[in-house]
């Protein structure tokens, strides 16, 4: 048993530092990532970088078809707008339901007063706080598989987000300002104005950043 999970923690500490460097750029979108270069690089075994970069296909962070290299995910403009409509399936029905509740989550208050603390910042401070106020809108349902569900999204929803805020496609300001109408919405029980901001909110993201990848 000690053996499984000290071979669990080294795939972790890759795919961790994997994902890091993709998010930062380091590893640009196309990038080939070989097993045999990944074990090289990490000083680990090739079955350990196998895993680690299967994880990353099946986040949707690495693209690999059957016997080729996997290569960081290159989203195109169809694939930013398929997740942020997913996306939009699932938080403007949790805005619904947590506005017949009248339940505002702590989590994504404090989320978006971190935000506002952000403008005038790096447009890539933002992406933690942000995710962290979506996700906090699914996980206050309370509902263990939804919230599962959700996070199988979240990589490739940092993708989209980075690629948003590197390119200044959105307001620090704005985005801090609609996350603060839609939670005013929801304290005031206002449930289908309330999944109308946060639908238009993703829209407008998602139609900006599906420009911008076709522009490229």
């Amino acid at each position: 048993m000690a053996a499984r999970l000290g071979v669990v923690s080294v795939v972790q500490v890759v795919i961790r530092s994997l994902r890091a460097r993709i998010f930062s750029g380091e590893l640009a979108p196309g990038t080939p990532l070989a097993e045999v270069d990944v074990a090289a690089q990490y000083e680990v075994a090739r079955p350990t970088a196998k895993a680690a970069l299967e994880n990353l296909v099946a986040s949707g962070l690495l693209t690999r078809n059957a016997h080729q290299t996997a290569r960081v995910t290159l989203l195109s403009a169809r694939d930013a707008l398929d997740i942020y409509r997913t996306r939009a399936i699932i938080e403007a029905e949790a805005v619904r339901l947590l506005a017949a509740q009248r339940e505002v989550p702590s989590e994504a208050r404090e989320a978006n007063a971190e935000i506002t603390e952000l403008v005038g910042a790096s447009p890539i401070d933002i992406i933690d706080p942000d995710i962290r106020f979506h996700a906090a809108l699914v996980q206050a349902l309370g509902s263990r598989r939804t919230s599962a569900f959700y996070a199988q999204l979240t990589d490739e929803i940092r993708l989209c987000m980075t690629h948003v805020q590197d390119a200044t496609l959105l307001s620090t300001k704005d985005i801090a300002a609609e996350h603060a109408r839609l939670l005013q919405l929801i304290s005031e029980g206002e449930a289908a104005a309330a999944a109308k901001v946060l639908e238009e909110h993703l829209r407008t993201a998602s139609n900006k950043l599906a420009e911008h990848l076709d522009s490229l």
